[in-house]
């Protein structure tokens, strides 16, 4: 064990931990995106960054390991400031109609934009908008919605073994998607809705049966 420094106040930790991991210890709060419990982090979404106090360097707390003599900010005001900026940028990718999204009062990047007071549209709206895939049995798919954090991907493949789904094309064109681009219907898709807990955003939800079971129980 040995001590780093967060926010001027010394912290026990430990070879081979990351930062995510020493501040959650602590109970010292840093949102996150991407990060999934027990799986290897990737640090896609970059909102968990903390600044090195000596150099001014903002670095991934998720995928970043503590050592000796670390001293880190985590709420400084470049941190803040960077923080606000990677939300505007993927609120300038993302639909306006939380009013009628099927996570509103449960979406994570709602939530942190109201802590962060990101409550304006800095950057022109870029969004594309993709199809809706409806044919799932039990899941639907909204890739407008999709914020690319790469959860879904990863507890489809690395906790269910399923791989149904998976990053394709590049740049401003990457999205979520079966293999070849094909609906879920014809993938490899075991309907678990494992992906579906862990999307922090609208783009994956259950497909309701609500007025179809209303209709038959109206039936005489």
């Amino acid at each position: 064990m040995f001590t780093i420094t967060v926010n001027n106040k010394k912290v026990a930790a430990d070879h081979g931990e990351t930062i995510l991991t020493v501040l959650k210890r602590e109970k010292i709060d840093i949102p996150t995106l991407c990060h999934l419990e027990g799986l290897t982090p990737t640090g896609s979404c970059r909102i968990c960054i903390v600044e090195l106090a000596d150099s001014g360097r903002l670095i991934p707390g998720c995928s970043s390991e503590v050592y000796e003599n670390m001293a880190i900010l985590t709420h400084s005001p470049t941190v803040i400031e960077a923080r606000k900026t990677i939300l505007s940028l993927l609120l300038a990718n993302h639909p306006d109609d939380c009013l009628y999204c099927v996570k509103q009062g449960n979406c994570e990047l709602s939530r942190l934009a109201q802590i962060y007071g990101v409550r304006e549209r800095l950057t022109t709206h870029s969004h594309k908008y993709t199809r809706l895939d409806v044919s799932g049995t039990s899941i639907v798919r909204d890739n407008s919605k999709c914020i690319l954090c790469g959860k879904c991907i990863r507890v489809c493949e690395e906790i269910q073994t399923v791989s149904a789904i998976d990053f394709v094309s590049r740049g401003h064109t990457t999205e979520v998607a079966c293999v070849f681009k094909n609906n879920i219907n014809i993938s490899s898709c075991i309907n678990c809705g494992q992906c579906i807990n862990v999307c922090p955003t609208g783009a994956l939800y259950e497909k309701s049966h609500i007025e179809q079971t209303i209709d038959a129980l109206r039936d005489p």
